[in-house]
């Protein structure tokens, strides 16, 4: 899984799924032992722990909103051939 970014204890990464585009375009975030994925265009958490914390959850989504585009530009590499990813400010 490629780490997109870290910031206030929360990892965010995404999964390179070459030629299996089985999911909507999507991140996981991690804080202190839970889990939660995030659907980049709503914004909305699809599937996680339900230990996930609310603030961290709102941050999550208020991360999402300023690196939309990055976002789908990762989703756009690390789905290509060469799976490659870049880093993505905190």
């Amino acid at each position: 899984m490629a780490t997109l970014a870290m910031f206030d204890g929360i990892i965010v990464r995404m999964n390179p799924e070459r030629n299996t585009r089985h999911h909507k375009p999507h991140i996981h975030a991690r804080y202190q032992g839970a889990e939660a994925s995030f659907d980049i265009a709503s914004r909305k958490m699809f599937a996680g722990s339900k230990d996930f914390p609310k603030d961290q959850q709102y941050m999550v989504q208020a991360w999402i909103v300023r690196h939309e585009k990055e976002l789908y530009a990762n989703w756009e590499l690390l789905h290509s051939e060469n799976a490659t990813f870049f880093k993505i400010e905190g």
